[in-house]
């Protein structure tokens, strides 16, 4: 049993939001009771979707996930994963919590702090996908076994990032992640 996890850190991400993603992490990281390696990857200007695939080939724990530079997890993110982690299923997902204008709000929706089978994430190509890659694995992996943790351990910070300003230059792209025609 083990977690890798992959932050990936942009020139453009304020500092202090990379302080607390990183910091909380490391917390996070430390209170499971079961091996979590944290893998800082270097950012790729233009393409997300190259920097995930760097992310996801470090290490070599079961499961892999990522915790986004400007967003942060809490102290039990990963130790709520262990008991599913020993269920070996193709995916994880918890809930998060949006933070929007210094307000959290509960959201219902898989999208941030799921955590892949190796084996799974290895049937899939990030360098496809310029910003859009981890919405497309998601809909993919919901055809395979997965479970859903209720419960909110990942903060999700909502703000003009760069990953939206780079959906408005790859437009047709963004349309087929989100299932709709060009």
């Amino acid at each position: 049993i083990g977690l890798d996890v992959h932050i990936v850190v942009s020139d453009h991400t304020r500092p202090e939001y990379v302080t607390q993603c990183l910091d909380s992490v490391k917390i996070a990281a430390d209170a499971a009771s079961y091996p979590v390696a944290v893998h800082v990857v270097p950012g790729v200007p233009g393409h997300v979707g190259h920097a995930r695939h760097d992310g996801y080939n470090r290490g070599t724990h079961p499961y892999a996930t990522f915790v986004d530079d400007d967003d942060y997890v809490l102290p039990e993110a990963f130790e709520v994963l262990r008991k599913s982690i020993e269920k070996q299923p193709a995916a994880i997902f918890t809930q998060e919590l949006m933070l929007q204008n210094g307000v959290l709000m509960k959201t219902a929706r898989r999208h941030h702090l799921a955590a892949y089978r190796r084996d799974v994430l290895e049937t899939f190509d990030f360098r496809e996908w310029t910003v859009d890659g981890d919405l497309v694995l998601r809909t993919h992996v919901s055809k395979l076994d997965c479970i859903d943790i209720e419960k909110q351990v990942y903060v999700w910070r909502l703000h003009q990032s760069r990953a939206r300003e780079l959906r408005r230059t790859v437009v047709e792209e963004t349309r087929r992640a989100h299932g709709q025609s060009a």
